[in-house]
């Protein structure tokens, strides 16, 4: 095989993700020959990146580093495979795409705030709002996936407890510092733009809190209570608890 087909998988990628930032970044305005410069300089480490975890990639699929080197003849051996997580191709595409994204994404705010030290708390601000805000896509697995799961008496509801119950653990014991970090980089002397972000996570902390308990406790009691009550009373216990994650979830978002 050739691997023109993953050669050209991977021009696409490329070409169709700077063609995206292209259009953003001259919509955004403001592009000076130093900013062209100092992405041109973030893209050495992206690459470095890149080319690091597409190793660590092959490896996890029986290559070894080195062969990144007919990376696109590996990739046409795999064309076939089912474009979902655990496979070659899509790992490996998911991981071009997200170096990229985030890239461009750090070229943006740089258009923006003109000031990396800005880039920077912006990127800051983000990573807590995420972190803060995880008991949002706890309660959508516990929806989507757990509860649907435990009716169906699927074996893997078992799973999805015990991720639901120790990930909003560490969320649970991870929000009052973020709340405490976000509250005083909010009276800090940024742009209203990033001190938006940093109010946006004092706002709501204690809100994200009460729904990070929720989970735990939806996680751990579906868990472990499974092997020691009935199951009509650990259907109660856990509809109630999922209930009253949308009353906190329509209290976030009502306004």
């Amino acid at each position: 095989m050739g691997g023109n087909k993953g050669l050209i998988m991977i021009v696409l990628m490329i070409v169709a993700t700077f063609s995206l930032w292209g259009f953003v970044w001259v919509k955004v305005g403001g592009i000076t020959f130093g900013w062209v410069i100092t992405m041109i300089v973030l893209l050495i480490p992206v690459v470095f990146s890149i080319v690091f975890f597409l190793g660590r990639i092959l490896e996890k699929h029986g290559y070894t580093k080195r062969d990144i080197k007919r990376l696109h003849v590996i990739l046409e051996g795999h064309w076939n495979e089912p474009w979902e997580p655990g496979y070659l191709l899509y790992e490996v595409q998911r991981c071009i795409i997200y170096h990229l994204l985030l890239w461009g994404f750090l070229g943006t705010l740089l258009l923006q705030f003109k000031d990396f030290s800005l880039v920077l708390i912006t990127c800051v601000g983000i990573v807590l709002l995420l972190i803060g805000g995880y008991p949002l896509f706890a309660t959508m697995i516990v929806w989507i996936l757990a509860l649907p799961f435990y009716f169906l008496r699927d074996k893997r509801a078992e799973d999805a407890f015990e991720f639901i119950g120790k990930t909003s653990l560490v969320s649970t014991i991870a929000i009052p510092p973020i709340w405490v970090v976000s509250r005083y980089l909010a009276t800090q002397n940024y742009p209203e733009e990033i001190l938006g972000i940093f109010n946006a996570v004092v706002a709501n902390a204690e809100k994200f809190l009460v729904l990070s308990v929720l989970n735990t406790l939806f996680g751990f009691l579906g868990l472990y209570l499974s092997r020691r009550v009935g199951r009509r009373i650990l259907t109660v216990v856990l509809l109630s608890l999922a209930v009253a994650m949308l009353f906190v979830v329509w209290s976030l978002f009502k306004r």
